[in-house]
């Protein structure tokens, strides 16, 4: 575990969890507020990054925030939750720009 102040895992949780709550709800509500049908791949591609950024932050979470098992093994997990962490976050990344694309994409055929 990581050495910090005994509240900070929580207050990393909480904050994560209300910004990331508050930005679907957000996404939610614009996507019911427009109710265009060629914008409704687009704003499930906005949801997916959310969920998969989101796992990528809980791998990372628990990356700083548990006790390992085993001490001499501390580094190995670490690096491990590391790394999916990176990569799902990577993927979130590529599926964003999905999102752009897809926004992207429905302007243009729209507007012919």
């Amino acid at each position: 575990m990581l050495p910090m102040e005994q509240e900070t895992m929580a207050l990393l949780v909480g904050g994560f969890g209300i910004v990331m709550g508050i930005s679907f709800v957000f996404v939610i509500l614009l996507w019911i507020k427009g109710r265009k049908e060629v914008y409704r791949s687009a704003f499930g591609w906005v949801i997916a990054h959310f969920v998969v950024f989101s796992a990528a932050v809980a791998c990372c979470l628990k990356a700083i925030g548990t006790r390992p098992t085993h001490p001499s093994m501390a580094s190995e997990g670490n690096s491990l939750w590391l790394g999916i962490g990176g990569v799902l976050w990577a993927a979130s990344m590529l599926i964003l720009l999905g999102a752009i694309a897809a926004f992207t994409a429905r302007d243009t055929h729209h507007g012919e």
